[in-house]
């Protein structure tokens, strides 16, 4: 089985000069699942400001042909990055950052084929990671 990852890469979130809150207050992580069998899909949010820090991972389980997403709350994040990770590679995944005002911020908006993929074996240090993570 093969792992794919997805990532926003770095994101400027600061209005101004390092402050918070950022122009995002929210990042809505979507994905979808266009293949014919169940997809686990991990999404973790990562604080760049300073060393790279853990925030907070979900994990959820979209039924073939289902679509689901999930809220990160970014509004105190200066910097901050998105990653996914899915067990199927017919899931496609975005991510919208969202105002106070519940806006779109342009700035913050990644399609399936803007975000960065890599994608990774079960024989790879990032499998075992994960089916580790898939017991907790």
């Amino acid at each position: 089985m093969t792992l794919v990852k997805y990532s926003t890469g770095p994101v400027e979130n600061a209005i101004n000069l390092a402050t918070v809150p950022g122009e995002s207050r929210t990042f809505f992580a979507k994905a979808v699942n266009n293949g014919s069998s169940n997809a686990q899909v991990r999404v973790r949010l990562y604080r760049l400001n300073g060393a790279k820090v853990l925030v907070s991972t979900v994990t959820f389980t979209l039924a073939p042909g289902a679509s689901s997403f999930r809220v990160l709350d970014v509004a105190n994040l200066v910097q901050f990055e998105v990653e996914f990770t899915t067990n199927s590679k017919h899931v496609l995944v975005s991510g919208w950052g969202k105002n106070a005002s519940g806006r779109l911020v342009a700035a913050h908006r990644y399609s399936p084929t803007e975000l960065a993929k890599k994608g990774f074996s079960k024989h790879s240090k990032h499998y075992k990671h994960y089916k580790h993570y898939k017991k907790h």
